[in-house]
């Protein structure tokens, strides 16, 4: 269907979904791109960062995806890919502002999200099975970045301290960390929890124009086939 067909204001949308979507279908190479160099890294300090790299990759991936069906569904003014990308927004905001009210609630440690005990039961379980990548990635990443040990202190490791409790993971005997890690990461929830939600909502109400903006091309586009 021929650009001139639309009105100058849908004109003017479908221009400005190109633009911002295309912007964002170079950030979601860009992310997979690292992810994938990360990917062939052998670690850091000796540790795997599969964990870390699969959410990357995750995240390149969904942003790639939506932008390309935002981007070609306004080029192509194809009111399928235009309608499939809003569909797909929507459920990005809808898990974006699950996460706001999470974050809100965990930075006011309200509405029963229980830190202590999810943080807990995370190291629990990676110290019942140190086999499993992920949650020890997981809480090594936790202990080095928080320069800590074990939840509330290195005893809950019962001897068998891991190497992320020292200093660039390397543990000579007496140097490993004594704070426990459960004070700082609540500190850093209550710190940045109401911020990452403020900007979490933020951005879900962009993307709500988004889906607005979709939907109106979309709606122009059916009228001028009929």
């Amino acid at each position: 269907m021929a650009a001139a067909g639309l009105r100058c204001g849908s004109t003017t949308i479908k221009y400005l979904l190109f633009f911002f979507n295309f912007l964002f279908v170079l950030c979601g190479l860009v992310i997979l791109v690292v992810g994938g160099l990360a990917a062939t890294s052998p670690g850091i300090g000796g540790f795997s960062i599969s964990g870390p790299v699969i959410f990357i990759l995750v995240v390149g991936g969904a942003i790639f995806l939506v932008s390309f069906f935002g981007c070609c569904g306004a080029v192509r003014e194809s009111h399928c890919m235009l309608v499939t990308f809003a569909c797909l927004l929507l459920t990005i905001i809808v898990c974006e502002v699950v996460a706001a009210v999470l974050l809100f609630l965990a930075a006011n440690g309200a509405g029963g999200v229980d830190l202590e005990k999810a943080f807990s039961k995370a190291f629990e379980d990676a110290k019942a099975d140190q086999s499993n990548k992920g949650a020890m990635d997981a809480v090594n990443a936790v202990q080095q970045a928080f320069q800590c040990c074990g939840v509330k202190d290195s005893s809950m490791w019962a001897g068998k301290v891991p190497n992320s409790c020292c200093p660039s993971n390397q543990c000579s005997g007496s140097n490993q960390f004594t704070q426990g890690c459960l004070g700082p990461f609540k500190d850093f929830i209550h710190k940045y929890g109401l911020a990452l939600g403020v900007l979490a909502i933020g951005v879900a109400v962009i993307e709500v124009l988004g889906v607005w903006f979709s939907l109106a091309l979309a709606g122009e586009i059916k009228r001028l086939s009929r």
